[in-house]
């Protein structure tokens, strides 16, 4: 059984949770969103995560690519979906039809939304910049108002 570590990442907008093992980032959990209520707290892997994180919701573009993420246990469809996620560049949006069909389900666009709900990896798999068709923000797994939060910080313009 491998173990799991959590590591804190303190930010202007709250304590991040990392959760982390020997096959890499496990799940990034949002301030105020702890479902941990005991935990060994343990150091980074990645001394620079940190760092990155912080300049991030100070609004700089990060390449993520460089930390391993632990993607076991997803489905087929949400990992195509997650992995097509990844590849949204900073600043811009795509369509939650616009995912099903690249993740290879034209059809499948709610489904590519409740994938959505169970990436472990917010903000390093950007789902926040997957919105509505009509240009709606769309749901989000994180607390209220971060995925608005999130585009503003990359300048994307929103409906709301």
């Amino acid at each position: 059984m491998n173990r799991i570590v959590v590591s804190r990442i303190a930010t202007p907008k709250g304590d991040f949770l990392i959760l982390h093992g020997p096959a890499g980032i496990w799940e990034i959990i949002f301030p105020g969103y702890s479902p941990v209520r005991q935990y060994c707290e343990g150091k980074l892997p990645w001394p620079r995560l940190a760092e990155d994180l912080n300049r991030y919701l100070a609004g700089e573009e990060i390449r993520w690519s460089s930390y391993p993420l632990d993607r076991s246990g997803y489905h087929l469809f949400t990992a195509a979906v997650l992995s097509e996620v990844s590849r949204i560049p900073h600043g811009e949006v795509r369509t939650y039809r616009e995912i099903a069909a690249l993740a290879g389900s034209p059809l499948a666009w709610r489904a590519a939304g409740q994938a959505l709900k169970v990436n472990r990896h917010p903000i390093i798999v950007p789902c926040h910049r997957v919105i509505g068709s009509g240009g709606k923000i769309g749901g989000f797994s994180g607390p209220p108002g971060w995925k608005k939060m999130l585009l503003k910080l990359e300048k994307v313009k929103i409906s709301d």
